[in-house]
């Protein structure tokens, strides 16, 4: 079972999922008055007077941040997905998917 999850995952979900995230992260209120509010920070940041070498250090912690929150986006997406499977399948719902 936990072999037949991670192949589909790896082959088949991440079209899938991007889709399907995109589509409700456009259509949620909250989602969108945080990027708006995050493209007005970006503009104000841009604005400051910092000495490039702590820029640099404020950009890649910000860039690591964005990574780590789109990672765990993404694995939770992808867990929700396995636990799905699995419980319909322990439910009877769908036939025994074996490897």
């Amino acid at each position: 079972m936990d072999k037949f999850v991670k192949k589909l995952v790896k082959n088949h979900l991440g079209a899938f999922m991007n889709k399907s995230i995109d589509a409700l992260a456009l259509a949620d209120e909250t989602y969108l008055q945080d990027s708006k509010a995050a493209d007005e920070l970006e503009e104000r940041y841009n604005a400051l007077n910092i000495p490039e070498k702590d820029r640099i250090v404020i950009n890649d912690y910000i860039a690591c941040l964005a990574t780590k929150e789109h990672k765990m986006r993404d694995l939770a997406y992808l867990a929700g997905v396995a636990d799905s499977i699995k419980l319909f399948n322990g439910l009877g719902a769908i036939k025994d998917l074996g490897a």
